[in-house]
């Protein structure tokens, strides 16, 4: 795989590979796992998932109302996924998010902010298309972990961040956010044997290690009373995932 520009739609193929390797397996299980630990159940709301969303689908599509995965990369065609009746698919430019205000009741990013020209700019775009009290989950490249090092795998690419300057930028754009957490503590290794050990570091690393994980995930809402000395309620994930997040007291 050729490391691609960060503001550009990236070749279908450049993702497609990372998640048929066992690198990216590893990578969409953890994430997916938290993923659908905060968000256990969407029955009757409508989900827009950003970036290339394709391998995080499967637990939004199993109880939410309607799913539109929008990416500037491609459509992956042979998703089998998006066939499901309440799943479709929209191309769109990377820094432009075309729908309606108000739209949606939540927002997964994942391969998306990092590749738009601004992370501030896009985050407010997300947060028009949110409903009162929607909800987003937004995963970003750690600026200072072992994956944003120069490999040609996702998440090594674009904008990176440190884990505060996430939360800020998420609540410059009128959210507050509730939870935080960080994965990908392993190194993006090709080793399966390697790769078995991976998950052994997920829970040590996110104690002794926080600052090397190789993304951060944060979940925020948005905030119709921006601006108001508002303080964020304390969330937390459901199941053991909950034992990983750091909830914002």
């Amino acid at each position: 795989m050729t490391k691609p520009a960060k503001n550009r739609g990236i070749p279908p193929s450049f993702f497609a590979e990372f998640y048929q390797s066992p690198c990216g397996l590893f990578t969409a299980e953890q994430l997916t796992q938290q993923i659908a630990a905060l968000w256990p159940d969407l029955k009757g709301l409508h989900v827009l998932a950003l970036g290339w969303p394709f391998p995080y689908l499967a637990p939004l599509i199993e109880t939410a109302e309607r799913v539109v995965a929008a990416t500037p990369h491609g459509i992956a065609a042979d998703a089998a996924i998006l066939h499901a009746q309440n799943c479709a698919a929209a191309l769109v430019e990377p820094n432009t998010l075309p729908f309606y205000p108000r739209s949606f009741d939540r927002i997964l990013m994942v391969h998306s902010g990092e590749y738009a020209d601004s992370l501030s700019a896009f985050f407010e775009q997300a947060e028009h298309l949110l409903r009162d009290d929607g909800r987003i989950i937004s995963v970003l490249p750690n600026r200072s972990g072992f994956w944003h090092s120069g490999t040609d795998m996702p998440f090594t690419g674009g904008h990176a961040v440190s884990e505060n300057r996430h939360a800020t930028l998420l609540e410059d754009a009128g959210f507050a956010v509730e939870y935080r957490n960080r994965s990908l503590f392993m190194p993006p290794v090709k080793n399966p044997l390697l790769l078995r050990l991976a998950a052994m570091y997920e829970k040590p690393g996110n104690l002794l290690f926080p600052l090397m994980c190789g993304v951060h995930l944060c979940e925020a809402r948005k905030d119709i009373l921006s601006g108001a000395a508002v303080q964020p309620v304390k969330r937390l994930a459901v199941g053991e995932e909950a034992e990983l997040g750091a909830a914002i007291e």
